[in-house]
């Protein structure tokens, strides 16, 4: 079966099992999820506001050549939208979201995903792709996310 990690898309072995009143069989990996490594940068947290540095929604794409990442932000209904940037190493990819274009006074609470291109200096490679805010490892799929992806 096909599983969403933090690097993309990968195929494991997967149990099988049918159930009485279900025409397709349930399925679970046969394998255990991996420990997520330690970040090399340490977590804002949640005192920073977002029109300095906000949480990504996911990773959703990643161009052919590796050139390019699509990844989803999260914005509110007063602001001019997201923004994204990319600080590279070696190693790893940070992204930085924040929000542009605040306005001041009374705003709705709600919550917008969207999709922001992402260019890179070079291909992405083997490299990781982080979260500034989190410190974590950026969630392959589409925002929301609604389960916790392993790298």
């Amino acid at each position: 079966m096909k599983v969403s990690t933090g690097r993309g898309p990968a195929t494991v072995p997967a149990w099988l099992f049918t159930l009485d009143g279900y025409d397709s069989p349930l399925k679970r990996a046969a394998v255990n999820p991996s420990r997520l490594p330690v970040s090399p940068i340490e977590p804002l947290g949640q005192d920073v506001p977002t029109d300095v540095l906000a949480p990504l929604g996911g990773l959703a794409e990643t161009a052919q050549d590796g050139r390019s990442l699509t990844v989803v932000t999260t914005h509110g209904s007063c602001d001019d939208g997201p923004a994204v940037k990319a600080l590279e190493t070696n190693r790893s990819v940070v992204l930085s979201a924040s929000t542009t274009g605040s306005e001041d006074g009374p705003c709705t609470g709600e919550l917008r995903g969207e999709k922001v291109p992402v260019e890179l200096d070079r291909p992405l490679g083997e490299r990781i792709v982080l979260d500034a805010f989190t410190g974590r490892p950026v969630p392959y799929g589409e925002w929301p996310v609604t389960a916790q992806s392993r790298s």
